[in-house]
């Protein structure tokens, strides 16, 4: 264990250019390279804060071509306001916009029914913000490829309807906060 230990210590001498600026250091160095527990060993993840278990992995945001809007979905989207909504999300994504919301990009590490079975981390959910659904709005019908679906209550600023995107190309559309999925397949 002590040879790694004064490898290490070597190895960051060498590397430093500098072995006079590192020879004060370097005793207190090897005093703390003594055994530490493994409790004490602090482990930084990017964007996972793990003293709060309410945060969720939140990578940066990747340009992506896939994202761009086209002239229509498939499954045709027949509510204006929610074609126009998912279009203008979709436009925001693809170069990487500001989102409203600090949860807007988050990863989805638990499935959800509904959506393909993809490895943690696949889908990263959006809020759709749709025009006139204001908090306290009731649920209204969305027909999509000439079925009816019913969207949730709104019952927070951010509403119930999500777009989830897999790997930075899929788009699935939510109206009920996870119960029901929607593939919308970009036409362009």
């Amino acid at each position: 264990m002590r040879k790694i230990k004064l490898q290490l210590l070597l190895t960051a001498l060498f590397f430093s250019g500098s072995a006079p600026a590192f020879a004060a250091p370097a005793v207190d160095l090897l005093s703390e390279l003594a055994y530490t527990p493994p409790a004490a060993i602090a482990v930084s993840t990017p964007a996972v804060v793990a003293a709060d278990p309410g945060r969720f992995i939140k990578p940066p945001c990747v340009p992506s071509q896939a994202l761009v809007p086209g002239r229509a979905f498939s499954p045709v989207v027949s509510d204006a306001r929610r074609q126009r909504a998912i279009s203008d999300l979709l436009a925001k994504l693809a170069v990487c916009k500001p989102m409203p919301y600090d949860n807007d990009g988050v990863v989805h590490t638990d499935p959800h029914n509904g959506l393909p079975r993809k490895p943690a981390g696949y889908y990263k959910e959006y809020t759709l913000i749709v025009p006139g659904r204001n908090s306290g709005a009731k649920p209204e019908p969305v027909v999509i490829g000439g079925v009816t679906y019913m969207t949730g209550p709104v019952l927070s600023a951010r509403g119930p309807e999500r777009l989830m995107i897999g790997d930075n190309r899929e788009v699935y559309y939510t109206p009920d906060h996870y119960t029901t999925f929607v593939y919308l397949a970009i036409v362009r």
